[in-house]
This record gives structure tokens, C-alpha cells and sequence, in this order.
């Protein structure tokens, strides 16, 4: 058995909140404000379609994480956290300012991975076939780990 890996999330516990969404996303610093305003719309869809009918909004410190999985990476994968921010405010959480903590990663979609545990999410998104987002939401934030 592997032993948990400190630097990961999700090593620690389930996240509290987690969806997957299709498609190529835009990065905060997009000359094209149309075409960001479209893809928050698109996450805010997704995130409100995964969040449990009747359940509160996260009230807590929050640490937020999304892997995107595609053919290419995205250089400027540090602005693609804030549209995702933006559109999950008033759906999962009153405000991103409870956000204390982020990571945002890149996965090959074509690459070889070890399933053991998936999350039912990121399983339908793989059998779609096409770029995605994975995003996870925890409470807490993990002031104990100085790492």
C-alpha cells in the first residue's frame, strides 16, 4: 500500500464537494470576455448540477484543486483557477475569499492511470473522451502541514 503523500489533498480525506466539466476552459486573462463569461456560466451548470439538493453552502476555510485532463496543457494554468473560483461563489461557497488554499494541475488524457478508487465523476468524464476538469472542494484549512 502506498503511503499518503502529504503535498496531495486527497491523500488526507474525500474532498466535500467534487464535479467534473467538459471542455477547454479559459483562462481569467482572456482577451475574449464573451467567451470567459460563457465558460463560468458552463462551470456554474456543472457545479450546481453535482451539488446535493438542499444542502447549505460551504460556510468554512476552503482549499480548492483542480487537475485538468487533456492533450495539451495550458501554459497559463495559474488564471485558470479564478473563472472556476468566480462561478462556484454563491453555489458552493458565499464568498472565494473563504478559498485558503488552491491547486491547479495538468493530466495527459491519453496517459496510463492507476483507476483504484476513481471518482464516479472523473470515470464518466473519461468515457466521454474529451478534455475535462476535475475539481475538488475541502473544508478546513490545513494549518497543521507547514510543508
Amino acid at each position: 500500500m502506498r503511503k499518503p503523500d502529504r503535498y496531495r489533498f486527497d491523500d488526507v480525506r474525500k474532498p466535500d464537494f467534487e464535479f467534473c466539466v467538459s471542455g477547454r476552459p479559459v483562462s481569467a486573462q482572456a482577451k475574449n470576455r464573451l467567451a470567459l463569461q460563457s465558460w463560468k456560466r458552463q462551470v456554474g451548470a456543472a457545479a450546481i448540477a453535482a451539488w446535493p439538493g438542499g444542502r447549505d453552502m460551504l460556510r468554512s476555510d476552503l482549499r480548492l484543486h483542480v487537475t485538468h485532463y487533456a492533450e495539451r496543457r495550458i501554459a497559463d494554468r495559474d488564471n485558470l483557477l479564478k473563472p472556476i473560483q468566480d462561478a462556484l461563489q454563491g453555489i458552493v461557497y458565499r464568498d472565494d475569499g473563504q478559498i485558503v488554499d488552491t491547486a491547479c494541475n495538468w493530466r495527459n488524457i491519453n496517459g496510463s492511470f492507476t483507476v483504484r478508487h476513481v471518482f464516479l465523476s472523473v470515470a464518466v468524464s473519461f468515457s466521454i473522451g474529451v478534455e475535462f476538469l476535475h475539481v475538488r472542494v475541502w473544508t478546513g484549512t490545513g494549518e497543521g502541514d507547514l510543508g
